[in-house]
């Protein structure tokens, strides 16, 4: 399937396309990575070989290519494309209704909609590697991202480099957006994660958890109930909930989500400082309305940089944006691994997990 014909080891691949979007793949003996480079540089497959366990949400609004937006909506096409996976998320997070700097950004930026350029940097049975990168058409940036995998270690590493390359300040929001799905996810998974504090949006009326901040990490009232409950634990389709909490005050950037019935998780790890909150959206067959309509069972696990996600100005309202100066270049690196284990677990930003 990749190039020189070799079935072991680590190997990369630009050489195929689905539904006419060009796709990359990485692949070694544990791992096999899929990446919509025409979208976003997706990971649209992530898949721990050994179980044959894919951890993305795959949802009911299939993988097309762009197409013209049935009407011209203020929030943008994210929905539109949205077929689940893993986004990276700029310059903007949540639905930004107001202008920034004389342009509109919509929900979750731009960067998740736009073709990547790439190029394979190493291909060896030892290691493969593949660069990514795009220029913002509505925002000043530059992002390149590099990801590889090395020797037969079920690990995705990450490299990133975000440059401002205009001549004055700009303000982000940045953050990953993988969503998980069945048939890993259900009532048996929990998140592994070491917070100090979590805050519930008002985001949905079918909302499980009462909005407030700085609940004392992992009990949040149950609005439905008033009793106080781990919101870390996933809850079963049944629930008909959906709901947008953040885990805040972080003593690393690092969360496992595991699943007690398969006994296989996957996890992250990043630079908690840049990163400083994780988003957890919880799908729990409870939004019923526009674009899932009820269909839709899921969970994200989103390092981000900010919060809440309602666009940059509010970001910068409650001084969570991340304001770049002129010509200012951020490198970070992050992770995320896949494993087996029953228990709680620990991931390391070198790929290692700790049980």
């Amino acid at each position: 399937m990749f190039n020189h014909g070799r079935k072991t080891g680590c190997r990369v691949s630009l050489d195929y396309t689905y539904r006419d979007l060009r796709i990359a793949y990485l692949e070694n003996d544990t791992l096999r990575v899929g990446v919509l480079v025409d979208k976003g540089a997706d990971v649209f497959e992530l898949t721990y070989k050994p179980r044959d366990v894919d951890f993305m949400w795959h949802s009911p609004i299939p993988l097309r290519k762009p197409f013209a937006a049935t009407s011209a909506l203020p929030e943008g096409a994210f929905h539109d494309y949205f077929y689940g996976g893993w986004q990276e998320v700029l310059p903007s997070a949540g639905w930004a209704e107001e202008p920034y700097l004389g342009t509109y950004q919509g929900l979750h930026g731009e960067v998740s909609l736009l073709p990547f350029e790439a190029r394979i940097l190493e291909d060896a049975p030892e290691r493969a590697e593949l660069e990514l990168s795009v220029r913002t058409y509505r925002s000043p940036l530059r992002l390149v991202r590099r990801m590889s995998l090395r020797g037969d270690t079920p690990a995705l590493f990450i490299e990133e480099r975000l440059e401002n390359e205009s001549t004055g300040e700009f303000a982000i929001m940045w953050g990953h957006h993988p969503a998980f799905g069945a048939p890993f996810l259900d009532e048996t998974c929990r998140v592994d994660v070491a917070a100090g504090a979590v805050d519930v949006l008002a985001f949905h009326a079918n909302g499980l958890w009462e909005p407030g901040e700085d609940f004392a990490f992992p009990l949040v009232p149950n609005r439905r109930t008033g009793e106080f409950e781990d919101v870390t634990r996933v809850r079963p389709a049944a629930t008909k909930s959906v709901d947008v909490v953040r885990f805040k005050d972080l003593r690393e950037g690092s969360y496992g989500l595991t699943s007690e019935r398969l006994g296989v998780g996957i996890g992250m790890a990043w630079d908690a400082d840049l990163f400083s909150s994780l988003w957890m959206w919880q799908v729990y067959g409870g939004h019923d309305d526009y674009p899932w309509y009820g269909r839709t069972y899921n969970c994200a696990l989103e390092p981000f940089t900010s919060w809440p996600p309602a666009g940059v100005q509010n970001a910068l309202a409650n001084g969570t944006a991340r304001v770049l100066a002129p010509g200012e270049v951020i490198e970070t690196d992050l992770v995320a691994v896949a494993y087996e284990a029953d228990g709680p677990v620990r991931v390391s930003r070198d790929g290692s997990v700790e049980r």
